[in-house]
């Protein structure tokens, strides 16, 4: 039986020297039913930096984001 996931789970690394921020989250689709107003939110914030080809979905709703930062999340 497939595990439900209903929290995101992300990884974000620093680069040493330059302090920049990558990483990924995952979304699921029993968080997003509930807090997607929020995601949407999140997503439009200058510090996300994303496009189009760093998005993953997948046919239950839910996605997995890459994205990079230079501030502190």
């Amino acid at each position: 039986m497939a595990e439900v996931l209903a929290k995101p789970q992300f990884q974000i690394f620093t680069h040493i020297k330059t302090g920049a921020k990558v990483g990924r989250i995952y979304f699921p689709a029993l968080f997003l039913a509930e807090f997607h107003t929020t995601v949407y939110q999140w997503l439009q914030r200058q510090e996300i930096i994303f496009d189009e080809k760093d998005i993953k979905q997948y046919g239950d709703g839910s996605f997995r984001l890459y994205f990079r930062s230079a501030n502190s999340l």
